[in-house]
């Protein structure tokens, strides 16, 4: 579609940003996932389902990694703040 190769893409995309294609689009996921975790009360599966992650254990990784909690914690920390 922009007539270039995926890899090269992925290379200018890397260049420009400083991270990788795969990486901003997960960091986008799970601060989607962050807000769905914050105000509703899907399941685990259900909110990295919803934002486009099958595997359970994969999401909790992605999640843990860049937020440094887990999705379960993350959401247990949210509900005792004052005004949730």
């Amino acid at each position: 579609m922009c007539f270039i190769s995926p890899s090269y893409l992925s290379s200018l995309f890397k260049q420009d940003t400083g991270t990788t294609i795969v990486d901003y689009i997960n960091s986008q996921r799970v601060d989607r996932a962050a807000v769905l975790l914050a105000t509703t009360d899907r399941s685990i599966a259900a909110v990295a389902a919803a934002v486009g992650i099958l595997d359970v254990n994969y999401f909790t990784k992605i999640f843990k990694k860049q937020l440094g909690t887990t999705p379960t914690q993350y959401r247990r920390e949210k509900k005792a703040m004052p005004g949730h």
